[in-house]
């Protein structure tokens, strides 16, 4: 299912087929629309929209174009519509526009405060208008948030890479449109590239940005399948991951009720994944587990540890799968009956198997374990993380004190005794001497060196 975060159903634009626009976004996989007020009328509008229609959600709002028009009774408006409609999942789409300038900036600056305020009152996230006025839309965030991380998002992105990062480390979402589909906008594609996908959210902005293939026409919601293809591309993840992702992301910041069941086997790219146990010997400071259940949009929560049967269970149209990897919420070795017989069945299909494991095998299961995975295993990633072993110790606090690095580069040369092909990744943590990290896996241990991002998985 794919979420339209921003359109404007309730505009002019779309008095004619309003219903039929919703007929042809739903045959195209749009679940879900966020109708966005951008004025006193058009947020009332965006409301009435929401009760008639079950896939379409409300914002209210007043764009800094209008602002000039508004004073305490409109906010109030607003407050009273958000406060008595449930559908009403945002404030905005309010902000700052210095390009056409078509209210005072001193009236859109106070305007902008008076909507942060309301939305911090009600607790809805903003949906944020900033069109070259970057430098004051995020001194009044910070301002006004005082350094705490912000629910919200900018929307329809026009910004450079730099203050995309600066709008992502407040706490903030991003969209883009279908702009970036057209044929000149390679610079905006670059910084979509910048992005970190779990960050990011779809939307039209319809009736306006149609995309490429439909320049020259009315936008709508049917439409936002051109953008979740070229997203894939910029990537590289399959459009099926594009769209898991960002209705996960829209669900997590507008609150839309998905339900999103943990998994037991997820699919990622061209690759599944097995999560075979939640249970893990390392409390690192940088794992996602800190901050969210969820990798790539899959939610993977365990109840309970599935039974063999059940993952088994779960294997099903294995053809269409380059590999099929070991990796979920914990450490795949704590299980290491069950992670060889479901390997063994998987290897009688023919297929190749990696591991992603903390090296931690031989020190859970007491006992060296690498000619047990010998012919089940292709291919081990091994997570070293960091140079040192007081690093390593102080960053990921492994249960099995402090000898555990050294342990971990001992099942490493294992497993390259064993014939099985071997890489390391190391993470980009501030301390970390990376070019001392790769002659350690490459020199001192003969396996592959792999970089991995922080906060990037999957």
């Amino acid at each position: 299912m794919l979420v339209d975060t921003h359109c404007h159903l309730d505009f002019k634009d779309f008095d004619s087929d309003r219903d039929a626009a919703l007929n042809r976004a739903r045959a195209n996989g749009v679940g879900l629309i966020i109708n966005v007020g951008s004025s006193l009328e058009g947020s009332k509008r965006a409301v009435e929209l929401a009760k008639k229609y079950d896939s379409v959600y409300a914002s209210v709002g007043i764009h800094p174009h209008d602002v000039q028009k508004i004073n305490d009774d409109t906010i109030n408006e607003l407050k009273n519509l958000a406060s008595i409609e449930k559908k009403v999942v945002a404030i905005g789409e309010v902000g700052l526009d210095y390009y056409r300038d078509l209210s005072p900036r001193i009236l859109q600056k106070e305007a902008f405060r008076k909507f942060i305020a309301l939305s911090k009152e009600l607790g809805l996230p903003l949906i944020l208008h900033d069109r070259d006025a970057h430098r004051d839309m995020l001194d009044i965030l910070k301002e006004e948030f005082g350094g705490a991380k912000i629910k919200g998002v900018m929307h329809c992105f026009s910004g450079d890479a730099a203050f995309l990062m600066e709008c992502i480390n407040l706490g903030l979402y991003v969209s883009f449109t279908c702009n970036i589909t057209f044929k000149n906008a390679s610079g905006l594609r670059e910084v979509v590239r910048e992005a970190p996908i779990e960050k990011l959210l779809l939307e039209t902005d319809a009736p306006f940005l149609a995309p490429q293939a439909r320049r020259g026409k009315r936008n709508e919601p049917a439409y936002l399948t051109f953008l979740v293809e070229e997203l894939s591309k910029i990537y590289a993840l399959s459009e099926e991951d594009i769209a898991r992702i960002t209705t996960h992301n829209a669900n997590e910041l507008f609150l839309l009720g998905i339900k999103e069941k943990s998994e037991i086997a997820y699919e990622i790219r061209d690759s599944l994944y097995l999560n075979i146990t939640n249970h893990c010997t390392n409390e690192c400071d940088f794992c996602i587990r800190a901050s969210t259940d969820f990798v790539k949009g899959h939610n993977l929560k365990l109840d309970k540890e599935p039974s063999v049967k059940e993952i088994l269970g779960e294997l099903t149209g294995l053809d269409r799968y380059r590999e099929v990897v070991f990796c979920g919420y914990g450490e795949p070795t704590a299980r290491l009956d069950a992670l060889k017989e479901i390997a063994g069945f998987i290897k009688q299909n023919g297929k190749r198997i990696r591991l992603v494991t903390n090296g931690h095998g031989n020190l859970i299961n007491k006992r060296p374990i690498v000619k047990e995975l010998a012919g089940l295993i292709d291919k081990v990633s091994v997570s070293l993380n960091t140079d040192t072993e007081e690093k390593y110790n102080k960053i990921c606090r492994p249960q099995f004190g402090r000898d555990t690095f050294k342990e971990i580069k001992r099942f490493i040369v294992e497993c390259k005794a064993a014939g099985l092909e071997v890489e390391a990744t190391c993470l980009d943590l501030p301390g970390t001497d990376l070019e001392k990290c790769r002659f350690i896996v490459e020199r001192e241990l003969g396996a592959e060196f792999r970089l991995r991002k922080v906060n990037v998985v999957g």
